[in-house]
């Protein structure tokens, strides 16, 4: 049975050269102190120091290997999609990055898939460039942030790209960016990392499950980072409103908690009985494994981690390889 991890970051080692002195004071860059380490600078600002894990493909092999995944799905660091450049300046990027996740997949196609970025700062944009994403890369879905400059998910804007994923069958994985509730309030970046981020995702989570998106697109496939965050804990809050309010003033035929068993969730909430919680009662059969890799804050030895929880052989199925497969419409060969 493959162990499929579906919550993986790749940053190349090279970016192409800011197209202007305006998008250069944020232009992702790589200070490299060797062929295997290096600082990434986001304008003249180190952001985050990374390795060979997130470029070389042998070196992450290695480490899938002595973690016993089978399978990698490859998707830029978050901070790459760019939303704050022009649109045009953000394809920049994204070609950039969608070629890495190319090239990676090329080397060990049996290893890894991928989702790239689309410049989601203009839906219309976005959308037209998914057709890139899945025939001129070859990928099989995208991530996005869990707002768009402070815009959140469930917003109508972004209809026109939901309805081109959903057509072209590409998967959308939403991961935290640029938190809102972090904006309005003085926080430390580790309280940004900790606890707003999956508030985050939470809220982006809850803005589909509450403006019908699902119900407007019932064939798409999109999936949260983090476990949803914190919207294992709002649910019945949701639900509750829902009734008391006729559906929201009759946007939803349904409840929440319908909307949310529709969505995918991966396993990275780093407490295995909350992940039992979200297999066995949020999103049944729609939990994968996600580990955050190769990031400081990511789950350690995913195998053993399933190994533990006390689930039936159909869940720890599920969350091998099911979910992901359901997640990314494409089935591996397992017994």
């Amino acid at each position: 049975m493959p162990l499929i991890d579906v919550h993986c970051h790749i940053s190349p080692i090279e970016f192409p050269a800011a197209p202007s002195s305006e998008a250069g004071a944020r232009w992702p860059c790589m200070r490299c102190a060797s062929k295997t380490a290096g600082t990434l600078l986001i304008g003249e600002k180190p952001f985050r120091e990374l390795d060979d894990r997130s470029w070389d493909v042998s070196r992450r092999l290695e480490d899938m290997d002595r973690d016993r995944v089978s399978i990698q799905v490859l998707s830029p660091m978050p901070e790459l999609l760019s939303y704050w450049h022009s649109v045009d300046d953000g394809v920049v990027i994204c070609d950039a990055i969608n070629a890495q996740i190319s090239e990676m997949i090329s080397q060990a196609p049996g290893r890894f898939r991928g989702l790239g970025g689309a410049p989601l700062q203009e839906p219309k944009r976005a959308a037209g460039y998914l057709k890139r994403i899945k025939e001129e890369f070859g990928l099989s879905g995208v991530e996005i942030g869990s707002n768009i400059n402070g815009i959140m998910l469930g917003d109508p804007s972004f209809d026109v790209f939901y309805a081109e994923a959903e057509a072209l069958g590409l998967a959308v994985f939403v991961h935290a960016l640029h938190p809102v509730a972090a904006k309005t309030v003085a926080v430390t970046p580790s309280e940004t990392a900790f606890v707003y981020f999956p508030l985050d995702v939470a809220m982006a989570a809850a803005s589909v499950a509450m403006t019908g998106l699902l119900e407007r697109f019932p064939r798409l496939r999109i999936a949260f980072s983090h476990g949803g965050g914190a919207l294992g804990s709002i649910i019945g809050r949701m639900d509750t409103g829902w009734e008391l309010t006729e559906g929201f003033g009759g946007s939803m035929a349904e409840a929440p908690s319908a909307a949310v068993r529709k969505m995918f969730f991966d396993s990275n909430v780093l407490d295995p009985a909350y992940l039992s919680y979200l297999v066995r009662e949020v999103a049944p059969g729609r939990i994968f494994l996600g580990t955050d890799y190769p990031y400081l804050i990511r789950q350690q030895d995913p195998a053993q981690l399933i190994s533990n929880l006390s689930l039936s052989d159909h869940e720890v199925r599920s969350l091998r390889c099911g979910a992901a497969e359901a997640f990314l419409g494409e089935t591996f060969g397992h017994d």
